[in-house]
């Protein structure tokens, strides 16, 4: 057993760089700080969804002009009937709310009632269901770009439950993309870099380098995503994104995983499931480990972080499906003071969240959290978020290795010369084994 000295010592430590970082985005950390992205803000709401029709497994991505419709879900923990409205709101490429008068952006009226819901169904833990269909009769948009769906309470839009980003593209451009090894020597074996070509033949440019802006995201990730790109190279109307050592990404490892489809026997992943009317059910998982730096894991099971609401103990997934803590372990021999460890992937939104937040139990020496979440399979890793930095570390307990297959989406943005807004011509997505 360590003296209790260092162990108190270390602890101090850590809890001092915390406070210096929380006060630095204090902001952030207010409870009615409105962020541009995917954010809950009420205890009571879980499991927020928002997809195309008919692709729950897909990014929120539609096109303008078509017959492309967006679906979005949330569960209510209170288990009652509560007034919910909704609005859309259109930003620009950097996320920040565009100039745009509602109007300008909307067809119609700019909000509208949540109008369908359902009470859970056979499940331990009560909940009522809500979902919406848009764009429909009461709104829709009219002009692509980034836009942020907003849902809120008693009438009062300052009164917001859930945030959701989503897109709207009207595709001018194509592109190529291909990722291989970095230039650097150094990090050939650990990292990945993107290089791609846009073609704007669709588009009147006068002034490429200020008109058009391209976004490159590694799997749901939005800390390390690279914005702001510069095209090294004009010929025509080709751009070449071709640059040394710039688009450059950790390669990662493969995402750890856990099957939570049944409450009623134990999978792979979990080692044992209880049951109590005070605390409900409690899933624990196989402890999990710092994966060797020298070993690539190839994970058959990867659905690149995200995840998959679904039961197999009932018959419909979004009512039937019950809730459970989730309870996660990672022997570590130290605690850390460079950073925090958070649980990232698709189950925390790919935020840093203040629940997804791992403690160091001395006792049981390694990292502990517990997340409730709803029946389904679940995609995750392990970030260190430093304390001086808002882009969280995948190297410390996940490794890093070129061979790792990742998803890489790129949002390319057109803003003409003395135009008001940043349209969206161009979403791809690459599924890629690296060489």
């Amino acid at each position: 057993m360590r003296p209790i000295f260092f162990a108190l010592l270390l602890a101090l430590l850590s809890h001092t760089i915390a406070v210096a970082q929380q006060d630095n985005d204090y902001d952030y950390y207010k409870e009615n700080f409105i962020r541009n992205s995917d954010y809950i803000y009420k205890d009571n709401i879980k499991t927020v969804l928002l997809y195309r029709v008919g692709y729950e497994m897909e990014e929120p991505v539609v096109q303008l002009n078509s017959n492309d419709r967006l679906i979005f879900r949330f569960d209510d923990l209170s288990g009652d009937y509560k007034k919910y409205e909704y609005t859309i709101i259109h930003c620009d490429a950097d996320w920040n709310v565009s100039d745009l008068m509602p109007n300008e952006y909307l067809e119609s009226f700019s909000d509208d009632y949540i109008d369908e819901f359902q009470y859970s169904v056979n499940t331990m833990q009560e909940y009522t269901h809500y979902w919406k269909t848009f764009p429909n009769d009461v709104i829709r948009y009219r002009l692509s770009g980034n836009y942020l769906l907003k849902v809120f309470e008693n009438g009062d839009p300052d009164d917001v439950v859930f945030t959701r980003r989503f897109f709207v593209v009207d595709t001018k451009v194509s592109i190529m993309a291909r990722v291989r090894k970095p230039s650097n020597i150094s990090e050939r074996d650990t990292r990945q870099e993107v290089r791609f070509s846009l073609q704007t033949a669709g588009l009147r440019l006068s002034d490429p380098l200020r008109e058009i802006d391209v976004t490159i995201r590694q799997n749901g990730r939005w800390d390390n995503a690279i914005t702001d790109l510069q095209p090294r190279l004009i010929t025509g109307t080709e751009l070449l994104y071709d640059h040394d050592g710039i688009n450059v990404f950790d390669g990662g490892n493969g995402f750890r995983y856990f099957d939570l489809k049944s409450l009623r026997y134990n999978s792979f992943r979990v080692a044992a499931i209880d049951y109590t009317p005070k605390n409900g059910y409690q899933v624990y998982l196989h402890p999990d480990e710092v994966k060797k730096k020298n070993v690539f894991e190839n994970v058959q099971e990867s659905i690149n972080g995200r995840f998959l609401i679904k039961t197999e103990d009932m018959y419909n997934n979004n009512f039937e499906a019950d809730y459970a803590n989730v309870n996660f372990f990672l022997p570590y021999s130290t605690p850390l003071i460079q950073g925090k460890l958070f649980i990232m992937g698709g189950l925390t939104y790919w935020q840093f969240l203040n629940e997804a937040e791992l403690t160091y139990n001395y006792e049981k020496e390694g990292f502990e959290a517990s997340l409730l979440l709803k029946q389904g399979y679940y995609n995750y890793h392990f970030l260190m978020l430093p304390n001086d930095s808002k882009i969280g570390d995948i190297e410390l307990i996940e490794g890093n290795f070129f061979d790792n297959n990742n998803e890489y989406s790129f949002f390319v943005y057109y803003k003409p010369i003395g135009g008001r807004y940043d349209r969206l011509v161009n979403v791809t997505r690459i599924l890629t084994f690296p060489n």
